[in-house]
């Protein structure tokens, strides 16, 4: 549950103002009013009035005037929102140990599915931060043994489906929507990837570029590095709650050890399985018996969470040469995590949390308004849900020379906010707007039923949420002084303070805490170097004999001396899409001719090992040395040559990892193969092209699928390019022919 502090504008505050707007406004006390069709007289003339001062300008935020108070009473007594009320559902474990759970709902038209592990980043190996996210994202997006991932979604396209994964501290979880005639297709689906898995590489290598992205992207959202640098200062830096993985962590994220924590992890005896909508426990338990129910796997162990360690609390200074504005981060952290929290605790943390966001005349806005930089209002997560990180977080943005004196006051308020016993009234008012929250993020079938497999998960009681109502309720002002002294120490916060520090009026020393410097540029990556050694270079070997042998065998691949073949390409970049028709024609050792038409342009080309030849329609030029050397590259990693590098001579291979072989030609040009970790057939080659235009480095990934029989010679027939991680064009091979006798002075010929 992530309660939204930020959009609490109930139904009741619009009717409100309607309202107001449509009542006319009484004459004043003491003014007799005018007599229906009488002419009021003009007053007297009196002296002239002296004015009264001008009122205060409201504060301009994001360039508009902000609105005078209104009252939006309507006169009517304040009372609490009702208690949150889960669905009532029946459970039985199936005979494979998974829990099934169905809250039957008529009403809605759709089936909410939801299948809940108990495991999330917090139960990472050591070294291995993200790891379970590795897992979901293989099993979601790396196919299975029966379907490709590419067919995967196609199938979801089809039937409008959305099956989406989340991995957060210590939940898991996999949510669909669907009809319930496409119930048995979706379970059938989810069984494929939960029982039998493919882990494609191209899944892996999806999940690890992601991780890589998010290293290098935390200049971009302040926010999030703050908070990054916040778990790293509270959990340390190797503990699997702090998600500021390293390029060590990602390095060992291979297939290998998410086949292991998926056998360790993905287990039916640790699944919990639910329905709501209009179905029946019968059918749930129908649907489910040849699919999710029929998934066997050995019960694995419970992998417990780390447990939160003693916080202390310090300042992180982020230093932001030129910065416009300074970002302030308050991270408090919770003692314990939803799953261990009694109602009593949650009740007084909504509390507190409810008193520093809007308490009148006291919340965020009010208090930070003269240091707050005119950009957003500050935004609030209390981190008070079953399955949230444990710390309460507020974040906004500050005008750089009061930046260290805000962050002083926001510390004051959070010390104020632990140690006070609030009023009655004002306790009170905390009160309705925790609940109210909570009713909100309840506000929905879909959410309460997300709310009750969560704390069924997590073992909890499904009444939970009316515990914590009754506990919210009945909470005086000394019950909440004596809970928030038990769960929380001010002390223990930390704030992060990103902006130029030569604009601070004060130096954040004052703030009293220990300072601790932290930095927004991301480390480089070190290089991977692949294993040149004797024995690296035998396991290379090894896997392209393992590649020639999985294509059709080394006697095949070394007859081949010349071959025809037609692509149909589709730049899918392109708006609109542009389609291109390409023939193509080599001759050992490396004459290569292409013949392109396309909407953009027509045109042959050729080479012949050294230099070549391009005419465009009407003229007839040398091919640029660039150029050359591109269509050079293309010889050497056409692939049915490619894996026969290690018996070419001048060729150089190394080990590149599981899998993964580096191949150097004569010329020095690197390229990486990739083989399918089962079937030993070429998945993907990577290598680094220069643009023709401006001679930029562009980083190009091919990526092989539907392998088909060409003389004896497995090919792929369709090649999914991505230039820059970013999906560039889709080939599909038309037809191809070995061995057809071709000669030079035809591969030559001039148009």
């Amino acid at each position: 549950m992530k309660i939204r502090w930020t959009a609490l504008l109930p139904g009741s505050l619009c009717l409100a103002v309607a309202l107001a707007a449509q009542t006319p406004k009484p004459a004043a006390s003491g003014a007799p009013k005018p007599a229906a069709g009488a002419t009021p007289r003009p007053a007297a003339p009196s002296a002239p009035k002296q004015e009264a001062p001008a009122a205060p300008k409201p504060v301009v935020r994001s360039g508009r005037p902000a609105d005078p108070p209104v009252s939006y009473s309507l006169g009517l007594p304040e009372v609490l929102p009702p208690p949150v009320k889960l669905p009532d559902a029946a459970r039985e474990t199936l005979g494979n140990g998974m829990k099934l759970v169905v809250a039957r709902n008529a009403a809605l038209p759709v089936v909410e599915v939801a299948l809940l592990f108990p495991n999330g980043y917090s139960q990472d190996p050591p070294g291995k931060r993200g790891l379970n996210r590795a897992v979901a994202h293989s099993l979601r997006y790396g196919g299975t043994r029966e379907r490709a991932g590419r067919e995967i979604e196609d199938f979801l396209l089809e039937r409008h489906l959305a099956l989406q994964f989340t991995v957060g501290p210590v939940l898991t979880e996999w949510t669909a929507r669907c009809r319930k005639e496409d119930l048995p297709a979706l379970l059938k689906l989810m069984a494929e990837m939960m029982a039998r898995p493919a882990f494609q590489r191209s899944a892996i290598d999806d999940i690890t570029a992601q991780m890589r992205a998010a290293i290098q992207a935390r200049s971009r959202n302040l926010d999030i590095a703050g908070m990054q640098e916040a778990e790293a200062a509270w959990f340390g830096e190797q503990s699997p709650w702090s998600r500021r993985f390293t390029y060590e962590d990602i390095r060992s994220i291979d297939r290998d050890a998410i086949q292991e924590q998926y056998r360790a992890t993905v287990t039916p005896g640790r699944a919990w399985l639910g329905f709501s909508g209009d179905i029946t426990v019968e059918e749930a338990r129908h649907s489910t018996a040849a699919t999710l129910g029929a998934w066997n796997a050995p019960a694995s162990a419970q992998q417990p969470a780390t447990p939160l360690p003693e916080a202390h609390g310090k300042l992180i200074a982020i230093d932001q040469p030129n910065a416009l504005e300074a970002r302030l981060l308050l991270a408090l952290p919770w003692r314990r995590t939803g799953a261990q929290r009694p109602s009593e605790e949650l009740a007084a943390l909504g509390i507190l949390a409810a008193l520093l966001q809007s308490q009148p005349g006291a919340g965020l806005d009010t208090l930070m308004e003269k240091y707050l930089s005119g950009g957003d209002a500050p935004r609030l997560l209390p981190g008070l849900g079953l399955a949230d990180l444990p710390v309460l977080q507020a974040a906004m943005p500050l005008r750089p020379r009061e930046a260290v004196d805000g962050a002083i006051a926001l510390m004051k308020r959070v010390r104020q906010l632990a140690t006070d016993k609030p009023a009655p009234a004002v306790l009170d008012s905390a009160k309705r707007a925790f609940l109210r929250n909570l009713a909100l993020d309840s506000g929905s079938p879909p959410a309460r039923f997300r709310m009750l497999m969560r704390a069924l998960t997590l073992g909890m009681d499904p009444g939970y949420w009316g515990a914590v109502h009754a506990a919210t309720a009945a909470m005086t002002s000394a019950a909440y002084a004596q809970r928030i002294a038990e769960a929380v120490k001010p002390e223990s916060a930390f704030y992060v303070l990103t902006g130029d520090e030569r604009d601070y009026r004060s130096a954040p020393s004052a703030v009293g805490l220990p300072v601790v410097k932290a930095s927004l540029t991301p480390p480089p990556e070190p290089p991977f170097k692949a294993d040149e050694s004797e024995a690296g270079r035998a396991r290379a070997a090894a896997l392209l004999a393992r590649a020639r042998k999985a294509m059709g065998g080394e006697g095949r691949l070394e007859a081949v001396t010349d071959a025809v073949w037609d692509y149909r390409a589709v730049l899918t970049r392109s708006s609109p899409e542009v389609v291109i028709e390409q023939h193509n024609l080599w001759r050992k050792p490396a004459s290569y001719r292409q013949e392109q038409k396309a909407s953009i342009g027509s045109g042959v080309s050729f080479f012949d090992g050294k230099l070549g030849w391009v005419h465009n329609g009407r003229n007839l030029n040398s091919l640029s040395p660039l150029v050359a050397r591109q269509f050079r590259n293309e010889v050497i990693r056409l692939l049915f040559r490619l894996v026969r590098a290690d018996l070419e001579e001048g060729y150089r291979v190394a080990y590149a990892g599981p899998g993964q072989v580096q191949i150097t030609s004569p010329e020095k040009y690197v390229v990486e193969l990739a083989l399918d970790f089962d079937t030993g057939l070429p998945e993907r080659l990577r290598f680094l092209e220069q643009r023709p235009t401006d001679g930029a480095s562009i980083h190009v990934e091919e990526q092989f699928s539907g392998f088909r029989d060409v003389s004896g010679v497995l090919m792929p027939h369709r090649i999914t390019v991505k230039q820059n991680g970013r999906e560039f064009a889709e080939f599909t091979l038309q037809q191809m022919r070995f061995n057809t006798g071709l000669t030079e002075e035809e591969i030559g010929r001039r148009p």
